[in-house]
């Protein structure tokens, strides 16, 4: 039987190695958010940041909370220079990485990482076009309809596009990244 000293002991542990990794990740992401890739021709305001790709290895490695944490905490600073963009890019990030990070959870194999970035890869586009139909409007001179019109031509090409690049870059990094953490018992494995 465990004294009461040594209960409070394990859940007050706090885990430093964690918190610096988080710090790590965060600041990252917070980096890459600020590269803007052209990758669509046809809608080159349209820009990609690789930011969510350290949030999907953070969200995979830690746990959902702490990849949207992540993913909210890197997208804050941007809110003052885009205050519908940011927000828009935390809920499509934290889209992507939620579901990813619960499929996986629940299988720790390759399988399950592609299953789940997948799945989030999906609603996270879907997301996104949603998005766009509400705040897309306000900040410009385009009715609700326009941008429903731009949504198969632009939205759904561009989003998908952002979401392969996720996945594949982040089933390159997973299992290295897994590897790295592991050993120091800092990963979810």
């Amino acid at each position: 039987m465990s004294s009461p000293t040594r209960a409070t002991e394990r859940t007050s542990h706090v885990n430093t190695g964690k918190i610096a990794l988080t710090a790590l990740f965060t600041a990252a992401s917070l980096i890459l958010s600020f590269i803007q890739i052209p990758i669509f021709p046809a809608a080159p305001w349209l820009m990609y940041d690789p930011s969510g790709i350290v949030c999907l290895i953070a969200a995979l490695a830690f746990g959902p909370k702490l990849g949207a944490a992540v993913a909210i905490i890197s997208w804050l600073p941007r809110v003052f220079l885009d205050p519908f963009g940011a927000p828009m890019g935390m809920v499509s990030t934290c889209a992507l990485i939620i579901p990813a990070t619960l499929i996986y959870a629940r299988r720790r194999t390759r399988a399950g990482s592609i299953a789940g970035m997948v799945v989030g890869a999906v609603l996270s586009v879907i997301v996104s076009c949603a998005l766009n139909l509400v705040v897309t409007p306000l900040y410009t001179a385009v009715t609700v309809a326009d941008v429903a019109a731009m949504i198969l031509p632009i939205l759904l090409p561009f989003n998908a596009l952002k979401m392969v690049i996720n996945v594949v870059a982040g089933q390159a990094l997973l299992a290295p990244c897994m590897a790295v953490l592991a050993p120091e018992g800092l990963g979810s494995r």
